[in-house]
């Protein structure tokens, strides 16, 4: 395979975070702080290949060592047959820097980029990625989390990275004005504009172990706070689907450290989801996943959250009233046609 090309870039993923800092590292190598004369950006919209190679084949008379940024450049005009022959003999001094979010990797152009040019993927993470983003990022602030503090932040924020750098300013404020080491679930959730709301996690493992009456009560209680039903519709479905994935590497009998990885759990979860496992067969978890598909089109189909939901959590635990009382306080068992 030929040596990929120092000189030209090309960082490719929807994840615009991710995008900006792989650009700016580059940057910081190729020119470092001389932006003003070294740096040159175009819009893939408002150019064509030839005009960008016909740039980049030109030396500076202002800068010894230039950038040539290209954004959206999936969207540069042209086939780009030029291109071939400047990743051969790029320009001494000269780095091209193509962001694209979803290139055409059909086209001989973009194959010739991927395999020639340093590519810098830029997909948002997920699972164990997105734990060790979130990881890497509390520490660079010196912030200390719980292990559910972490899972609370990552549950309700997902893999949004602007929104997850967002949260984590707000919590390294709170935790600069107070006197907690090490910001509990119950924190999260309070910095995060739920007021006293359980957090998500809580609900994911009442439900997982078919404490029906408490799952129902932790669920009006996080809608009550202003939680959207749809996440906490898709807490338990993920709650469900570790539960499912647990059962099948029980019965394989793999160890705690391959559950752990093959569902990406943390490592403080791993206990609760096996035991849990252990309370559901193969047609309790179809029925309750029916249950929840079913909550969703009559939410879809303009019933209340609280009673679409309710009655989901009812039918998929297949708890009666008289067998939950004891769980916990004394509210109303909910009825689905309430």
């Amino acid at each position: 395979m030929a040596p990929r090309s120092a000189s030209v870039h090309a960082i490719v993923g929807p994840e615009s975070l991710l995008a900006e800092e792989a650009l700016e590292a580059i940057l910081k190598g190729a020119i470092g702080a001389d932006r003003e004369s070294g740096l040159q950006v175009f819009r893939g919209e408002e150019t064509t290949w030839s005009r960008l190679v016909d740039n980049v084949g030109m030396g500076s008379l202002f800068a010894e060592r230039r950038a040539v940024v290209v954004r959206n450049a999936d969207a540069l005009k042209g086939d780009g047959e030029e291109v071939t022959a400047y990743l051969e003999d790029p320009t001494p001094g000269v780095t091209l820097v193509l962001l694209a979010a979803k290139p055409d990797k059909r086209t001989r152009v973009w194959k010739c980029l991927l395999e020639k040019a340093m590519v810098t993927p830029a997909d948002p993470p997920k699972g164990r990625a997105l734990r060790g983003f979130v990881e890497d990022r509390l520490r660079q602030r010196k912030l200390r989390l719980s292990e559910a503090g972490a899972f609370e932040l990552i549950s309700r924020v997902g893999q949004d990275l602007r929104r997850l750098m967002g949260e984590i300013d707000k919590l390294e404020a709170f935790a600069a004005g107070g006197s907690k080491a090490t910001l509990s679930a119950e924190d999260v959730a309070a910095v995060m504009g739920r007021g006293m709301a359980q957090p998500l996690y809580k609900l994911a493992d009442a439900f997982a172990a078919r404490r029906g009456l408490l799952a129902w009560e932790l669920m009006s209680g996080l809608l009550e706070e202003g939680e959207a039903a749809q996440r906490i519709l898709a807490t338990l479905h993920r709650s469900l689907r570790q539960v499912r994935g647990a059962k099948a590497l029980q019965q394989r009998r793999a160890s705690r450290e391959e559950v752990i990885k093959r569902l990406q759990l943390l490592p403080f979860k791993a206990g609760d989801v096996l035991q849990a496992a252990s309370r559901w067969s193969e047609p309790d978890l179809a029925r309750a996943l029916r249950a929840l598909g079913q909550a969703d089109r009559r939410m879809k189909t303009g019933l209340a959250a609280e009673v679409a939901l309710g009655a989901a959590v009812v039918e998929a635990c297949g708890a009666r009233p008289e067998a939950a009382r004891g769980e916990s306080g004394s509210r109303p068992w909910p009825r689905a046609g309430r």
